[in-house]
């Protein structure tokens, strides 16, 4: 079994912030692989409830659309993981800072601006293919495989084509 990528984060945080309930631990693979799951599960359950109470602007376009559906799938992220991995720090680990590797504001905004560009992106291609005006071919694969994350592989039916149809023509997706 792998360890999500919440499983990945809550084990950095507990070895700088929970050194101590980390070290004992009897499994930490199996302990963080797990707790990985759970976040994941509550993470989605919450996205769901959010978006069930979000109401949607009539007139919204699909870069709209997705940038509000991520907003509330990071909103549901920082509930879950400030509730079940993000604990207090134990005495003694330090203030959070800088000089402890975490992101400055300004690689934080430049991360931000990247993951607007990339859904502004994503939406802007996704409704390309949708009304036509690109076809997959004009995609390269490093394109066509971030499309399929955003979009899922379900999405190439609407083109009457599948991933398997797609390595069949030499494309690595």
């Amino acid at each position: 079994m792998t360890m999500n990528r919440y499983g990945v984060e809550a084990r950095a945080y507990w070895r700088r912030w929970l050194p101590k309930r980390h070290a004992a631990l009897p499994d930490p693979i199996a302990f963080f692989t797990h707790l990985g799951e759970q976040v994941e599960q509550q993470v989605g359950d919450l996205w769901d409830q959010l978006v069930l109470k979000d109401e949607a602007p009539t007139d919204e376009s699909h870069e709209q659309r997705v940038g509000r559906l991520g907003l509330l799938k990071a909103q549901a992220e920082h509930e879950v993981l400030a509730e079940i991995v993000r604990l207090t720090p134990e005495p003694g680990t330090g203030d959070i800072g800088e000089d402890e590797g975490l992101e400055s504001d300004a690689q934080f905004q430049a991360r931000i601006r990247h993951t607007e560009a990339r859904t502004e992106w994503l939406g802007a291609t996704a409704d390309a293919l949708i009304d036509g005006t690109t076809t997959l071919h004009d995609l390269d694969d490093e394109q066509l495989r971030q499309v399929l994350d955003y979009m899922t592989p379900s999405f190439l039916r609407l083109f009457g084509t599948s991933v398997q149809d797609l390595r069949t023509q030499g494309r690595d997706v």
